[in-house]
């Protein structure tokens, strides 16, 4: 608790010329709908895991945090454009770390990737290299599955649909119009519960393969701001281990 305190004490007299040491500094932030870690509520509020860490940071801080719900490639724009502070969650990759700052410690780090398919679907999932007719997979265009699926992608047997929700490759499965839906697995079991298609698909696993996903800064607000001291604040209210907990405890 000691050291918790002089961190918390050093970020605000390191920053208190930058903003104010009684001005709030505000962070603006864009996020494509992923839940349940955020997403647009019935009230057309920002919500879910990452918005409940990230309010109750506000609230033992100066820091200000506006999020905006918005498709992926505009977020994308948006921050690499410097119009806004941040996004969230991004993967790494060395292209994106020519326009985004990364801080140390990441948002929230992802395990376990899954096909998911139809029930009536006989189709049972050996790897994507044994495949040995043509397959079209939808998947969420914010997401990355690891090197395995990295290779897939260059298969010509397969076809990769990218979507802006995972709702949205679900309803593309049930329709017909795709044949798999590659996720992870946690917020495939929670999309597929909140739209009560339990008995229409079925999971199968295919990676524990840990992804580590970040709130990457604009190059502008890095010039300003110390990111890797706000990502500190935040993990004080957010657990990037959270899914792992989840799968040990299920």
């Amino acid at each position: 608790m000691k050291w918790a305190v002089c961190g918390f004490l050093l970020f605000f007299m390191t920053h208190a010329i930058a903003w104010g040491q009684d001005n709030e500094l505000t962070i603006h932030i864009v996020a494509p709908e992923l839940r349940p870690l955020v997403y647009q509520n019935a009230n057309g509020q920002a919500d879910g895991l990452f918005i409940d860490a990230l309010s109750q940071a506000q609230q033992q801080s100066h820091l200000n945090f506006q999020v905006k719900i918005v498709p992926w490639a505009r977020a994308m724009q948006l921050v690499k454009n410097n119009q806004v502070d941040a996004i969230m969650p991004v993967l790494y990759t060395k292209e994106r770390a020519q326009s985004l700052v990364y801080p140390q410690a990441p948002l929230i780090n992802f395990y376990g990737s899954v096909i998911v398919k139809r029930s009536s679907d006989s189709y049972l999932f050996h790897g994507f290299d044994k495949l040995t007719d043509t397959k079209s997979i939808a998947k969420v265009r914010a997401m990355s599955f690891g090197k395995n699926f990295n290779r897939a992608m260059k298969n010509p047997l397969i076809t990769i649909t990218e979507v802006a929700q995972l709702e949205d490759a679900l309803n593309m499965l049930l329709l017909k119009r795709v044949d798999l839906v590659v996720a992870d697995g946690l917020v495939a079991d929670d999309i597929i519960s909140t739209m009560s298609i339990e008995n229409q698909v079925e999971i199968m696993a295919i990676s524990d393969h840990k992804e580590s996903s970040y709130l990457g800064f604009s190059q502008r607000f890095s010039e300003h701001y110390d990111v890797n001291r706000i990502m500190e604040m935040i993990n004080q209210f957010n657990d990037p281990e959270y899914y792992q907990k989840k799968l040990t405890a299920n």
